[in-house]
């Protein structure tokens, strides 16, 4: 299994586990159909260029290669934050411990539905990395820094944290957020929902994923 699916598959698996238990509601006013129409338009527009271009450029434009990685972070950052407008949408907010409102980021969000769900601390550490909920933390705090060489350091003065992106490393990201939104969508739609919806399919699932990104991780600790 590519992560890509992986990453798919384990975003269906959390959304029928979430519907299993009861915590699936319409919430109408988070629902901006122009706007994810609007949005998923501009994805596949910017998706379809943007990104083979980005895995392309070489390091000889430094100016063009800082350019875009800012741009393919900023685009990873706005499926996370059209992502947790998603789980907005489809979570009944009194279900869970303190609710939510439309201030509640991304972070708390996944953590109020992992307690409730009740799942492992392993479980919930692999579904923050799934949600990418470090990478966020670091940019939105700007704990980053963008460098000419083709890097991205997240965490940069934390050596537990410090974590280095190639603009190769942030397309990935990319991908990865794509797919997440697009299983939302097409699990929304009624659509692709076959998937195993038990806790131990995604356990499977996610341990898939993370021996994969252990290997990225492997390879990444040789280049660094």
């Amino acid at each position: 299994m590519s992560v890509s699916d992986a990453n798919y598959r384990a975003t269906l698996v959390i959304l029928n586990d979430i519907e299993s238990h009861g915590l699936v509601q319409f919430n109408e006013q988070y629902c901006d159909e122009e706007f994810f129409k609007n949005f998923l338009e501009f994805e596949k527009d910017f998706s379809n260029s943007f990104h083979n271009v980005a895995r392309s450029l070489g390091s000889q434009n430094q100016e063009t290669m800082v350019f875009a990685i800012y741009l393919e972070m900023s685009f990873i950052m706005t499926h996370l934050d059209v992502i947790n407008k998603f789980l907005k949408i489809v979570v009944n907010p009194a279900k869970l411990k303190g609710g939510f409102d439309e201030n509640t980021s991304l972070y708390p969000m996944v953590t109020k539905i992992c307690n409730k769900m009740q799942y492992s601390e392993k479980l919930k550490n692999s579904i923050r990395g799934m949600f990418l909920l470090g990478f966020r933390n670091a940019i939105t705090t700007q704990q980053y820094r963008i460098y000419q060489n083709d890097d991205l350091v997240i965490f940069p003065n934390d050596e537990n944290l410090k974590k280095h992106f190639s603009i190769k490393d942030l397309t990935d990201y990319s991908l990865q957020v794509m797919n997440m939104l697009e299983a939302m969508i097409d699990w929304s739609n009624g659509g692709k929902k076959s998937v195993d919806n038990s806790t131990n399919a995604l356990y499977s699932l996610v341990d898939d994923m993370k021996r994969q990104v252990e290997l990225l991780d492997k390879k990444l600790d040789r280049l660094y």
